[in-house]
């Protein structure tokens, strides 16, 4: 691991080490990008980062300050004092901040809110409280908002006002006096339309919405459906509580994939991996490698019990391998490409069928086709027709069991409202090694006998 400060820019050190820290770090950092700023400063001992920060000011303090992982801006943020503190949760995007005070510990949580003006701490406990992988949770308040009644003109000059501290102005929504949502206009709307119009008169009505207690995965795909930059959230009445932007669904689609990469392979949660020392890492992974070693313990017993049938035609154990490792395998892709089809909504629960039928034939045709490979090795091998014939047919079963249920199993998942991602390749090749065994004995059994 890199020691932090061991590759600071000398030029930020030489900054950082003169009489006039502060004015040299705001000449040092002008017109950069924020990421760029966090790039060069990521290296830094927190104190220093902290000073940078207080350098900096608003906004471009704030941005730096956003760019560090939660668990990084809480060591920078114990560096300040409690008005700073403040004055930081106050200047922060308001999504950002309640995700940041969500980790903070309830001490902490007591300290540092009655410091903060009312308005924003009312809105980040009215965040926080938002249950988790909800549409609420992802939110901000940082919209733009216009009544109905007013004319283009009029719009425009409460525009400027808005436009200073919101995420987006592309989109502004048009709500009544008690914020239920009446329908949204862009910034192109207002430009080209005439000045004297009123809002409700160039308002689009047909409104694309999420609810607040909408998962936050369905809202991700609803605004990629409708390549939206932003998707309004209401809740149950109607009201208009805030927006989601397409930063947020990257950060959902990032955090949505990396879960199912972990689950599909029996990883466990998600942890950061650099951070983590190797005993977390292997609690994590424990679980399901144990729950495999006793699902693949049944093989062993399979084996076992067919001790007669491998002393007596040797060769049938040559081929075992081959033909649980070409089921697993074959499993593993189709199981891929389905959950896949699920997550983007390419597949629908009501396609079962078609697509066990598909992968169905896609098992016979690739299982033929390996079987005619496997069966030519075998006899070569043992010059015995029949060994051929055993791991030919055993392989075209083994590969379309694989793939039907490389099919179907994640499906069933997705109907009992679990997430067909645990479904996981690992999982799936011991279910088609115990059955691909069993199989292959009956095969062995009536040939030989």
């Amino acid at each position: 691991m890199i020691k932090r400060g061991s590759i600071i820019n000398p030029e930020i050190q030489a900054v950082l080490s003169s009489s006039n820290r502060k004015e040299g770090i705001k000449k040092l950092f002008a017109d950069m990008h924020p990421y760029d700023i966090f790039v060069l400063c990521e290296d830094l001992d927190n104190t220093q980062i902290a000073e940078c920060i207080r350098a900096l000011g608003v906004p471009a303090g704030i941005e730096l300050f956003e760019q560090f992982d939660d668990d990084r801006r809480k060591e920078i943020f114990s560096c300040f004092s409690g008005e700073w503190m403040a004055d930081i949760l106050e200047e922060m995007s308001h999504d950002e901040r309640a995700d940041f005070v969500k980790n903070l510990s309830p001490e902490k949580m007591e300290e540092i809110l009655p410091l903060v003006a009312r308005a924003e701490r009312i809105d980040i406990k009215k965040l926080i409280e938002y249950k988790e992988g909800t549409a609420g949770s992802i939110l901000t308040t940082d919209y733009a908002s216009l009544p109905p009644n007013i004319s283009v003109k009029e719009a425009i000059e409460k525009i400027k006002l808005q436009a200073f501290n919101r995420e987006t102005i592309y989109y502004i929504y048009v709500i009544d006096s008690d914020r239920k949502l009446l329908g949204f206009v862009s910034l192109r709307d207002i430009l080209v339309a005439p000045s004297q119009k009123l809002i409700e008169d160039i308002m689009h009505k047909n409104v694309i919405s999420a609810n607040v207690n909408d998962d936050k995965e369905e809202v991700a795909n609803k605004l990629s459906d409708y390549n939206f930059l932003a998707i309004p959230i209401v809740d149950n009445d109607e009201r208009l509580v805030g927006i989601v932007t397409v930063d947020d669904v990257v950060d959902v689609v990032i955090e949505e994939t990396t879960e199912d990469i972990y689950k599909y392979g029996a990883a466990g949660e998600y942890i950061d991996y650099m951070k983590a020392n190797p005993f977390n890492v292997a609690r994590q992974r424990a679980f399901w490698l144990l729950f495999l070693i006793i699902v693949g313990s049944v093989s062993a017993f399979i084996l076992q019990k067919n001790t007669y049938l491998l002393e007596t035609v040797v060769a049938l154990s040559f081929f075992t391998p081959l033909l649980l490792g070409a089921g697993g395998n074959a499993g593993t892709q189709s199981s891929t490409v389905v959950i896949r089809g699920l997550a983007v909504g390419e597949i629908e629960m009501e396609d079962v069928f078609k697509v066990i039928k598909k992968e169905m034939s896609v098992g016979i045709c690739v299982g033929t086709f390996m079987a005619l490979v496997a069966s030519v090795m075998a006899s070569w091998l043992d010059k015995d027709p029949r060994l051929g014939f055993t791991v030919g047919m055993a392989m075209i079963f083994n590969v379309t069991l694989a793939t039907s249920l490389g099919a179907f199993l994640p499906i069933l998942f997705k109907k009992f409202k679990l997430d067909p991602a645990l479904m996981s390749g690992p999982f799936i090749t011991c279910i088609v090694d115990v059955v691909s065994l069993i199989v292959y004995f009956k095969i062995a059994t009536i040939i030989f006998a």
